[in-house]
């Protein structure tokens, strides 16, 4: 029976920017860590969702991806980057989170040993490894390019990550577009952009931009796959296509008529 945990209250709302909302009234209350950076990633997460479309439930894998950071400190020490998600996941117990959320949450690094892993935990480690686009202070953004690299031949070389290969496909597909006729489009390149021109707190421009930024994508994917079919020559053969089908269609009738073919067809008679 639904107890009105906030747990039951983030998942049964459907639409991501009214998640970002909840979860910032969370950070007010109790402090919880929410920040720019988690905006990009979870938008980051929503787009490879909706392209690769794994066997996973979205909501509760993008409700995990704004949560599993909660314990993290905004000063990241070492000591924090051992402990975040094993404190995180025991606070989110507290939250009314049941034990495989919070054991995918705390699947984000391999710190934790916890095999065997969870599928919807290692969307949520490539994703946060992704996060190598964002400024730093310590350190420039990478592009998508170099991110993957790093990704896949360092951060987790020696791994087992289901998701890696779909995620780099996800990632090469979207971001080069060269093979939807649209090789301008960089549509992570231009979020990295947008997300990074604002400061990490400020938290209500992050979510507006990851709202409108959303649409965009959108537009741009859907405009590429277009112009990939049209590059293959599909769209510019279709009234050919069509008007070869008519002229099939006509010469059918005309044998039709000619040969009575129809008679033999339906009427049960000999």
């Amino acid at each position: 029976m639904y107890d009105d945990s906030f747990a039951d209250m983030i998942l049964s709302e459907r639409r991501l920017s009214e998640k970002m909302k909840i979860v910032m009234y969370l950070k007010k209350k109790n402090k919880c860590f929410f920040d720019n950076t988690v905006i990009f990633k979870t938008l980051i997460c929503q787009m490879f969702l909706e392209h690769s479309r794994p066997d996973v439930d979205n909501n509760f894998v993008l409700t995990a991806c704004l949560m599993y950071s909660c314990k993290k400190s905004v000063t990241f020490t070492e000591e924090n980057k051992r402990t975040y998600l094993h404190d995180g996941a025991e606070y989110l117990a507290t939250l009314g989170f049941d034990e495989k959320f919070c054991r995918v949450c705390e699947e984000v690094n391999r710190i934790a040993n916890i095999t065997p892993r969870d599928k919807e935990g290692d969307i949520l480690e490539v994703v946060d490894n992704f996060g190598m686009l964002l400024d730093r202070d310590d350190r420039r953004a990478f592009n998508p390019v170099e991110a993957l690299f790093i990704l896949e031949n360092e951060n987790l070389k020696g791994c087992e990550n289901v998701y890696l290969q779909d995620f780099k496909e996800f990632v090469m597909e979207v971001e080069n577009l060269e093979t939807l006729g649209l090789d301008t489009s960089k549509i992570i390149t231009r979020w990295q952009t947008k997300i990074n021109e604002f400061s990490k707190y400020d938290i209500v421009k992050g979510i507006e931009a990851a709202i409108d930024y959303r649409t965009t994508a959108k537009k741009l994917y859907i405009e590429g796959k277009k112009l990939a079919v049209n590059k293959n020559g599909i769209r510019d053969n279709k009234q050919a296509i069509n008007a070869d089908r008519r002229l099939k269609h006509e010469l059918a009738k005309q044998i039709d008529e000619e040969h009575k073919f129809s008679d033999l067809l339906g009427n049960g008679e000999e």
